[in-house]
């Protein structure tokens, strides 16, 4: 590897991360040679494995599908550290994310969300219709996020809810919570007349020929600000033959369990496709664990969190290990349908409210109180 080039690649991610750039700016290529991985690459260009993402973004079109599966010989664009990401118009820097206090707890720390990314739909001019409620939907079995049985309908729920007040809007309603249909596009279980449905993990609109569901999410509807960020973790028995897995191409040949209510489209974005893995569905979390210590599935793949609260409840096996180097990043939001006028005004108001929470701190006291202090 030509440590020189990463190193210049390296200085020149220093002197621009204060300023995001455009998506096409490179700060240098690399040319592949047998036995490397863009985790490796990353490493080295970024000092951070995980930033391979950055890298196959910038060569989506000559790696296709999957970013484990890398040709030598190919020449690789390295972006500078700053191109994926792009600032807010028009909103102040009122605060440093960075700097927002966050809890310590054995459950879990929150996250704050990461302000710079958004989905942005072309400007849109809407009449004010009269003011009504909002109209809310969760999902159900998605713990600590949202379920009807949760303190205040869960942390995301508590999260918008908040949101919505500190920026004025209308009344809100109960939140309605529905089940995510185990077959077909996961927005044909949302009523015609919601505002807003949460959570969603943002996907990549680039994948959307290759799922349904991304290529509805992102021709029909429009995301908020980011509310939060999920940490989607593995899990694996430590007598098992993955148990030493830290690059997802050591997972070839694994049967990974997710439990329905779930969606897969982050699996995808991270080349976990069929036939590299089996995707296997459970009806349950529960039942996911059970089939690991049975040897019916090697792998349960599942948000962080959800895991430590159903850890908390029902127990830990010593046999099972998260694989903690093959843990991603998501960020969380709430959508409304394009075609939906009140719901996109109750997207502006969202977005309004989420910006003056985390400016005046009072995102991580919510996220820190619900967390630390309110699950059972």
């Amino acid at each position: 590897m030509n440590k020189q080039l990463l190193a210049a690649v390296g200085i020149a991610v220093t002197a621009i991360s204060a300023t995001p750039i455009l998506a096409q700016d490179i700060c240098g290529t690399y040319t592949i040679v047998k036995g490397d991985t863009l985790r490796e690459i990353a490493d080295e260009a970024y000092g951070n494995p995980r930033d391979y993402r950055y890298i196959f973004e910038a060569n989506r079109s000559n790696l296709g599908r999957t970013p484990h599966v890398i040709p030598t010989g190919l020449t690789l664009d390295l972006p500078c550290r700053g191109t994926f990401m792009t600032t807010i118009p028009d909103e102040p820097a009122t605060t440093d994310i960075a700097t927002v206090e966050q809890p310590v707890s054995a459950i879990d720390t929150p996250a704050s969300p990461t302000p710079e990314v958004v989905v942005e739909a072309e400007p849109i001019i809407i009449p004010a219709p009269p003011a009504t409620e909002v109209i809310l939907v969760g999902f159900t079995d998605n713990l600590p996020y949202s379920d009807e049985s949760l303190l205040q309908g869960g942390l995301i729920t508590t999260l918008i809810e908040t949101a919505l007040l500190r920026s004025d809007a209308a009344k809100v309603d109960k939140p309605l919570f529905v089940t995510r249909p185990e077959s077909g596009l996961a927005t044909s279980i949302l009523p015609e007349n919601f505002d807003l449905s949460f959570p969603w993990l943002l996907p990549d609109c680039k994948l959307g020929e290759f799922d349904a569901d991304i290529r509805d999410l992102c021709e029909n509807f429009t995301f908020s600000a980011p509310i939060y960020e999920a940490q989607m973790a593995m899990f694996t028995v430590s007598d098992g033959p993955f148990s030493e897995a830290a690059k997802e191409v050591d997972l070839v040949g694994a049967r990974v369990c997710r439990p329905a209510a779930l969606h897969t489209y982050d699996l995808l974005e991270d080349g976990m496709i069929e036939p590299i893995i089996s995707l296997e569905t459970a009806t349950d979390l529960a039942t996911c664990f059970e089939d690991l210590e049975n040897d019916v599935v090697d792998i349960v793949s599942v948000n962080g969190l959800t895991a430590d609260v159903y850890f908390a409840a029902s127990g830990r096996s010593d046999r099972i290990v998260e694989l903690t180097d093959l843990a991603t990043i998501h960020t969380v939001h709430a959508i409304t349908a394009n075609d939906n006028a009140a719901g996109m005004i109750a997207m502006d108001q969202l977005n309004a409210g989420i910006w003056d929470m985390l400016a005046t701190g009072e995102w991580s006291a919510i996220a820190r109180d619900y967390l630390v202090n309110r699950l059972d």
